[in-house]
């Protein structure tokens, strides 16, 4: 995973929270209200206009998930087909 995507993403993230909140805080409003909305408004920011983004990272986080899982257990894989072939033994013979 690059850290330079989860960097750029992380900080995308955070201006489309920040923004919103500092124009609501100098405009007055109720500190609460003003985060909550921000958190909102980031939220939806994030969602619609970061896709691009937000893909390339989770893609980035499934390769790096997929290359730990490189080594299989061969003996759970022959015992895996012996079972997948067992029941299409079975629905072969309630058909």
């Amino acid at each position: 995973m690059k850290k330079s995507t989860w960097l750029w993403f992380s900080l995308m993230r955070l201006a489309a929270f920040a923004l919103p909140l500092a124009i609501m805080l100098l405009l007055g409003m109720i500190p609460w209200l003003a985060a909550t909305l921000s958190a909102i408004i980031g939220l939806c920011v994030s969602y619609i206009f970061f896709a691009k983004t937000r893909n390339a990272l989770s893609e980035s986080l499934y390769e790096k998930r997929a290359a730990k899982n490189v080594n299989h257990d061969k003996d759970a894989d022959a015992e895996d087909a012996e079972v997948e072939a067992g029941l299409a033994k079975e629905s072969k013979g309630k058909a």
